[in-house]
């Protein structure tokens, strides 16, 4: 049997072939499973969670866009945005963050630079240098607080995120915005190489 290549897709479902595990990619194509890590939760086929699903326990997701999502407790989650689009096709990290903003800004009925951003700070996440965005929106009055990193490679572009319901950013947040990062296992098609 041939699998088509699956690049950067999300994975729906999996099955089993002759005894071998199947990843099944929302474009409608599939490929032999690399486990890897069986702790690990396969959320793409570049990227896992590998985190306490206890302390993160997984969710369904909100909308289609979300690839996948994860909730804390009442006042926190965490999301994933994959995306098959990376450095080749145009996409860049400050763009992604720019659209992020731009979504805060049309959920909270006010301009881009009515957003309030409480910095931009450097951080690492599985060897990959990148971003944290934190920044707030409102929405029908409920005020969230929100952590966005963003991670783009050659194919593919994971925007790993995590919210709170909350007036303002603290050092609790940061802290759990760093150990939803920390639960993630990312290797970009060219690391692969």
């Amino acid at each position: 049997m041939f699998a088509a290549p699956a690049l950067a897709q999300s994975i729906v479902g999996t099955a089993f072939v002759d005894g071998k595990r199947v990843d099944l990619f929302n474009n409608g194509t599939w490929d032999f499973s690399d486990t890897g890590d069986v702790s690990c939760q396969k959320i793409a086929t570049t990227l896992s969670f590998c985190g306490n699903p206890f302390k993160w326990k997984p969710t369904s997701a909100s909308n289609d866009d979300i690839t996948a999502m994860f909730r804390a407790d009442d006042l926190n989650y965490g999301m994933v945005i994959y995306e098959g689009l990376g450095l080749n096709a145009g996409m860049s990290r400050t763009q992604v963050q720019s659209i992020a903003l731009e979504y805060a800004a049309a959920a909270s009925q006010m301009s881009v630079s009515q957003v309030p951003v409480f910095g931009i700070v450097p951080v690492t996440v599985a060897d990959h240098d990148t971003e944290t965005l934190y920044y707030a929106a409102s929405i029908d009055g409920l005020h969230i607080v929100y952590a966005n990193t963003v991670l783009v490679g050659a194919s593919d572009t994971a925007q790993i995120v995590t919210y709170e319901i909350a007036d303002d950013i603290n050092d609790a947040f940061k802290i759990r915005h760093k150990d939803f990062l920390d639960s993630f296992k990312i290797e970009f098609w060219e690391d692969a190489e």
